[in-house]
């Protein structure tokens, strides 16, 4: 029997997303190797995949990883026509010691010294502020106890999406930001986070509607 030892290229990691971001990925950023417009933010409370309980589990504290690519969460990095890495030498520091044949270290590595977007956005920056707002206005709400929830509860969060859309048109137009740039400086929409709950959207006059299953 022979045992892998080496990566065999065949995507499957990078496919299936991209790093998070640890301190040892400051440099990069600070150096101009990676910016702002390659990175999401995934804000505490969304639900991920947690590598070491193998189940969907909302995230304890904020965190940063490089955005998908094409609509899905495959690494923005990876190049399909060559199953490798564009940017191979300046890699993530999970990247470098990802082995999917021996995982202990990544598993080690999973939830601990990650990047944030204070840790990124100085205070001389005046979008500091702004994701300070944000994120006070609109935390996320608790996505776990949303399994059944009322009608009531269902226009709440109605309201509650509507007001977050609205308050990021008005930056995204003051400051002429990108998409890129809004989500990291902001994360994801929260109606986005409740499509995979059961939740489907429309849109409706100025704001959209929200109805569960």
């Amino acid at each position: 029997m022979t045992y892998q030892k080496e990566c065999k290229r065949c995507g499957t990691c990078c496919e299936k997303g991209g790093p998070a971001l640890h301190s040892q990925d400051l440099p990069l950023i600070e150096n101009g190797l990676l910016s702002i417009e390659d990175l999401i933010t995934i804000r505490k409370g969304e639900l991920v995949h947690h590598p070491v309980t193998n189940r969907i589990e909302p995230v304890k504290t904020e965190f940063l990883k490089i955005k998908g690519s094409k609509g899905s969460w495959a690494c923005t990095f990876y190049d399909t026509d060559s199953n490798g890495c564009t940017i191979y030498t300046h890699r993530p520091f999970s990247c470098s010691v990802l082995k999917c044949w021996d995982t202990e270290a990544s598993l080690k590595l999973a939830g601990k010294d990650l990047l944030s977007r204070l840790d990124i956005v100085k205070e001389n920056n005046p979008m500091r502020e702004r994701l300070i707002a944000h994120e006070g206005l609109f935390p996320l709400p608790d996505f776990k106890a949303i399994s059944r929830p009322t009608k009531k509860t269902v226009k709440k969060l109605e309201r509650i999406c509507n007001k977050d859309i609205a308050h990021r048109i008005k930056i995204v137009g003051e400051l002429h930001l990108s998409l890129d740039q809004e989500l990291f400086y902001f994360g994801r929409p929260i109606f986005e986070l409740l499509i995979p709950l059961g939740f489907s959207i429309r849109e409706a006059g100025a704001g959209i509607k929200l109805r569960f299953k």
